[in-house]
């Protein structure tokens, strides 16, 4: 597996010496490190034992600041463009179609979201978020880019238990930039049920970040993971997951895994059939 970012796979951003190190080579990041470090550690204290509750006051605090760069668009709106039409032109090189139902976990101010409602047929797309201010933020995008007609649904949720979806509904599930803000138990939840709303033949592809050394958090809100740790917990509820090495070669410091059901074993009396 390619490396996704510039740091060594191995690094641990958790440990003192690598935020000494960092420091010394970007002084200028210092305060603004130590800033949101107090409001996090604040957060955290207030939200304590939920790991969702805090995450939103987060993204609460974020968005007031700059909608944008709360899902990963700073520091410019080319660069909020830029990452979407990615996601977007990557669902479209593998075989999204205007038919296609799409589920976006974590569909923030639809960076990549707009262009997926503008693609598809109307209603075929669902949209669903921790944060009712990034929600909010996401429906002046619809009115930006005049979509109403595609009667998108945005949706707030408290959880990944997907329990008000219909089964087998699905053919493709997105989560970008959510799995790398997330500890285990909530992506836990999330392959937990994620497979019972998913077509037999579709798809869900996340991101994380990766780590091949020590898998650690920063601040309660980067979590880095290695691939095989995701992999065996797709595994654990009945799924299959593999990594996709193609997304790799694209301008962007996550990794990224494609989750299906199992390939359905041909019995040998199918087999003799076919012969």
């Amino acid at each position: 597996m390619p490396s996704s970012s510039a740091a060594p796979l191995s690094t641990n951003r958790s440990r003192l010496g690598y935020k000494v190190r960092y420091a010394l080579r970007h002084p200028q990041r210092v305060v603004p490190y130590l800033r949101r470090s107090a409001r996090d550690g604040w957060l955290r204290f207030r939200h304590r034992g939920s790991h969702v509750a805090y995450y939103r006051a987060v993204m609460a605090s974020d968005a007031a600041r700059s909608p944008e760069a709360a899902v990963g668009g700073g520091p410019s709106h080319a660069r909020w463009l830029a990452i979407g039409q990615m996601q977007y032109d990557y669902l479209l090189g593998h075989g999204l179609k205007p038919q296609d139902r799409v589920l976006e976990i974590g569909c923030g101010n639809l960076r990549a979201g707009w262009r997926f409602i503008e693609y598809l047929e109307p209603g075929h797309y669902f949209g669903i978020d921790i944060s009712p201010e990034i929600l909010i933020e996401a429906k002046k995008t619809l009115v930006r880019y005049d979509l109403q007609q595609k009667v998108p649904h945005l949706t707030p949720v408290a959880d990944l238990t997907l329990d008000f979806l219909p089964d087998g509904y699905f053919t493709v599930v997105h989560a970008h930039s959510v799995f790398s803000h997330s500890p285990l138990e909530v992506i836990d939840e999330c392959l937990s049920h994620v497979g019972r709303v998913l077509a037999p033949d579709g798809f869900f592809d996340f991101t994380f970040d990766r780590t091949e050394g020590t898998e650690h958090q920063v601040l309660g809100e980067d979590f880095y993971y290695r691939p095989r740790t995701l992999i065996q917990l797709a595994e654990k509820h009945g799924l299959s997951a593999r990594f996709m090495d193609d997304w790799e070669r694209l301008p962007h410091g996550q990794s990224k895994l494609r989750v299906t059901h199992p390939a359905p074993l041909t019995s040998c009396r199918d087999g003799a059939a076919a012969e």
